[in-house]
């Protein structure tokens, strides 16, 4: 059965890659490897807005990722799982290091759900990742990534039954988990967590008129220990239809974020329509908006994409990001550049 992307998301990260390579089998205990390969072109904005590039002009650049997904069966419906996923860019782009996307293990309750401790998604991911649907821009329109998205330091919980998907999270006291702008000093300072969790509730038809809709309610809350800008609240909801690369797909995410001790919320939308024809060909663009108060912009950008699936492992892409007037975050007056980039990549 097709799943819309809602569900697909949560139960993806458990079984990693649909072309991943079983490499282990034996009396209850499966171990398999799957990742990506990726290089192309990149222009000189794409490379500055890269986390692991400090180039200052175009280049070719190729980056890989490696992962691991490993299960054991303990007793009758219950299995010890393991995940993890690594990559790393090409030598030039902060010596070859390798960053941790993924790390966790924990058990697969079967038609209860699955509980894992490590680094992973939060709750909250279930709705805004319904619009993360490109290569690599978008979905900047809400707090998510702030502290990471991929957070370590967590007890994650989902389940998937009936159309229904409920997601719980809970982040343990961690150090230096990010930079926060505060918008009315204009200040920066580090965020410690003392505690935070994030839950998330959605809903998918699978039949009738309605089939292919997904609907998706998040709210998440971190308690920063210290922080001028106090603790942080913040509620997603999203809605979308259809499957993606897959026929016609469309989203939209919209978020509202309040630090205790600022003077306004912050406010983002973001959407998304995507179609994908049988031949393999498919064609993406988006729009987000992430501001505080009504008249300053931190985020307002078109992303575009265009990719070709030669075979369900293997595509070329092209994908832009194009920033809509000024923004007035980090300082006034910014003016966005556009950012693109032609990438070959291979999944196994």
């Amino acid at each position: 059965m097709r799943l819309p992307l809602v569900t697909a998301v949560t139960l993806g990260l458990l079984s990693g890659s649909a072309q991943a390579v079983n490499v282990y089998s034996d009396n209850g205990t499966d171990l398999s490897i799957f990742g990506r390969f990726e290089g192309g072109f990149y222009n000189r904005a794409a490379n500055e807005t890269r986390d692991h590039n400090q180039k200052s002009g175009a280049s070719v650049e190729g980056e890989a990722r490696i992962g691991v997904s490993a299960s054991t069966t303990l007793v009758t419906n219950i299995k010890g799982i393991a995940f993890g996923e690594w990559e790393v860019a090409s030598e030039s782009s902060e010596n070859g290091h390798f960053n941790t996307r993924y790390a966790y293990t924990g058990f697969d309750l079967c038609q209860y759900g699955t509980l894992v401790f490590g680094q992973g998604d939060t709750a909250k991911y279930i709705t805004v990742g319904m619009t993360d649907v490109f290569e690599h821009y978008g979905n900047t329109s809400n707090s998510y990534w702030e502290l990471g998205g991929r957070q370590e330091g967590q007890i994650m919980y989902v389940n998937a039954v009936g159309g229904y998907t409920l997601g719980f999270s809970y982040q343990t006291p961690r150090s230096g988990m990010a930079e926060h702008l505060n918008h009315d000093t204009r200040v920066k300072q580090d965020l410690d967590v003392n505690a935070g969790y994030a839950v998330a509730l959605a809903y998918n038809w699978q039949d009738g008129p309605a089939e292919s809709l997904a609907f998706s309610l998040a709210y998440d809350w971190y308690d920063f220990h210290q922080s001028p800008a106090g603790d942080r609240h913040s509620f997603s909801s999203g809605i979308s239809y259809g499957h993606l690369n897959d026929g016609l797909y469309t989203a939209f995410v919209y978020s509202r974020d309040k630090y205790q001790r600022e003077d306004h919320h912050m406010s983002g939308y973001e959407g998304v329509l995507g179609y994908t024809m049988e031949n393999g060909l498919g064609f993406t663009a988006g729009y987000g908006y992430y501001g505080y108060e009504n008249n300053r912009r931190e985020v307002s950008e078109i992303t575009g994409q265009v990719a070709y699936h030669f075979t369900p492992a293997f595509m070329a892409y092209a994908e832009g990001r194009f920033g809509l007037g000024r923004v007035d975050y980090p300082a006034e007056e910014n003016h966005q550049h556009e950012a693109y980039m032609i990438n070959l990549q291979y999944n196994f």
